[in-house]
């Protein structure tokens, strides 16, 4: 059987170039084995602060809730080893229905999206600045 391969546009290479960049400031800043699952969590719920679990998981689109609840416990403050872990969202109850858990970024997880979102940021532009030369 043939295989085919794809050429990739610059467009594409450059954004496949930031996603890897992205990755590894994150991992460079929190552990090695951070997935690209939980900082698309981290983002999600720095624009959306106080979701429920079910609500996150609606935004996701692309887990189950037992995975989403693995992954916020190993964001929290103690992971599902019931070992320290980074410390970058709290669970709250809702005041109104108590058995609904709501999700927020701590003070540590809102700086570490902050400074992640503008490392991400200067190299887009970086890259952006980069293409424009390459242009006739």
């Amino acid at each position: 059987m043939a295989t085919t391969t794809k050429q990739l546009s610059s467009e594409e290479v450059d954004q496949l170039h930031a996603l890897d960049n992205a990755l590894r400031f994150a991992r460079s800043r929190l552990s090695a084995d951070i997935t690209a699952q939980r900082l698309l969590i981290l983002i999600c719920v720095y624009f959306n602060q106080g979701l429920s679990q079910r609500e996150l998981l609606t935004k996701l689109e692309s887990t189950s809730i037992t995975a989403l609840s693995r992954n916020l416990a190993d964001l929290s403050a103690w992971t599902t080893r019931k070992t320290t872990g980074p410390g970058l969202i709290e669970m709250r109850s809702d005041p109104m229905n108590l058995r609904v858990k709501r999700v927020f970024l701590t003070s540590e997880g809102d700086k570490f999206v902050r400074s992640w979102l503008a490392a991400g940021a200067k190299a887009h532009t970086a890259s952006r600045k980069k293409r424009k030369k390459a242009v006739p």
